[in-house]
């Protein structure tokens, strides 16, 4: 197995612009884009240019409604980032969005009976903004007092989405808000990369301590918070919201592998993956797991595989990255020694090589 090229790095996003958007099947709504144009001008940005060099439509800004190349939105709003001297840029955005572009999705978990029928109902129909985020309530071991809203982008192609992954957070962090008008407070926020702004953005937009470096992008609460009733109960808006939403939207295809994939990622987060639990966690036998799999031409070690490859390439290029025995143990090997051989497979080096040839490109790319 070859080691991926579609790390995107700055440079990629100054100098290629275009890379990969031709064949990306990735889309996000463009609602996504509400403010960006007043915030990109207010650091000194040309958000018509920004959208053209990255092949975005220009009418994009005045129809929230359409939908644009995911990859496309990730490196827009990392260039405009780059290009404004502005690292908190994808923070600032989500606060002077609120929820509103949530549309009919909003409408929908406001109208919810509690806080976790709201945030289970935004998860199975998140699609209204994009079938690629992916939300899980994920409760925190072992006492379960807690619970981690955990938010993913399933676009492979773009690995380097630090403003994107902020964005998103920002943005749960105001649409939990609003939903329990000021009821569920988060306790931490947890960000997959080193710190990108001031202190003062993340405390300012996400309302907590803040964890960098974490192996998810999640905001921590209470789960107590999950059984809150929300004041804006009503059934009927809710059923509208719903109706509209499967006349408009429609549910979106996802293949079965893309399932298995993202719950492997899931679990070795928590621990080691197992064929049996991602079964469980799916609601079909294993031997059924298996014939679905192979339908698509695809084998359940072979996605663990790539799922631990690429976990550990996250991994090393963090700021303090884990030592070699810490990385075989997060990536859910017995020893150390296993490690060491999938590197050798996947990349022709051991893990300690590769750890001093990612520390150089990490800090060249100023991000702090």
């Amino acid at each position: 197995m070859t080691p991926p090229d579609n790390h995107l790095t700055f440079e990629d996003i100054r100098e290629n612009p275009y890379q990969n958007l031709q064949t990306m099947t990735s889309l996000v709504r463009s609602s996504n884009l509400d403010a960006y144009e007043a915030l990109t001008r207010s650091i000194g940005v040309d958000p018509v240019m920004e959208l053209m060099r990255f092949g975005l439509p220009v009418d994009t800004l005045q129809n929230p409604d359409t939908f644009i190349p995911f990859i496309g939105f990730i490196r827009l709003l990392e260039h405009t980032a780059l290009a404004g001297s502005c690292p908190d840029f994808g923070l600032r955005l989500a606060q002077r969005q609120g929820a509103g572009s949530a549309g009919p999705l909003l409408i929908l978990m406001r109208h919810a009976a509690t806080l976790e029928e709201a945030l289970q109902t935004g998860s199975r129909h998140l699609f209204v903004l994009s079938p690629n985020y992916l939300f899980s309530i994920v409760p925190v071991k072992p006492d379960g007092k807690l619970v981690d809203l955990t938010i993913d982008i399933d676009v492979p192609q773009v690995r380097l989405r630090p403003q994107t992954i902020e964005h998103s957070l920002g943005y749960m962090v105001q649409l939990v808000k609003l939903v329990s008008q000021g009821q569920a407070k988060p306790l931490l926020a947890m960000l997959p990369h080193r710190r990108m702004g001031p202190l003062q953005s993340y405390a300012e937009v996400l309302g907590c301590a803040c964890r960098f470096d974490a192996p998810v992008a999640a905001i921590r609460m209470a789960a107590k918070d999950l059984s809150l009733a929300l004041p804006d109960r009503n059934p009927l808006l809710q059923q509208m919201a719903l109706t509209y939403i499967d006349e408009n939207f429609g549910a979106p295809d996802k293949l079965f592998s893309d399932q298995v994939r993202l719950l492997a990622r899931r679990f070795l987060d928590t621990g080691a993956v197992s064929q049996r639990d991602i079964a469980n966690a799916l609601a079909v036998h294993p031997k059924t797991l298996q014939r679905r799999l192979l339908a698509e031409g695809q084998v359940f070690n072979d996605i663990v595989d790539d799922v631990r490859r690429d976990r550990f390439l996250e991994l090393i290029a963090q700021s303090a990255a884990p030592s070699v025995a810490q990385l075989a143990q997060l990536l859910g090997y017995s020893e150390q020694a296993a490690l060491t051989r999938s590197c050798r497979r996947w990349f022709g080096q051991t893990p300690t090589a590769l750890r001093r040839q990612r520390a150089p490109e990490s800090s060249s790319t100023g991000v702090r």
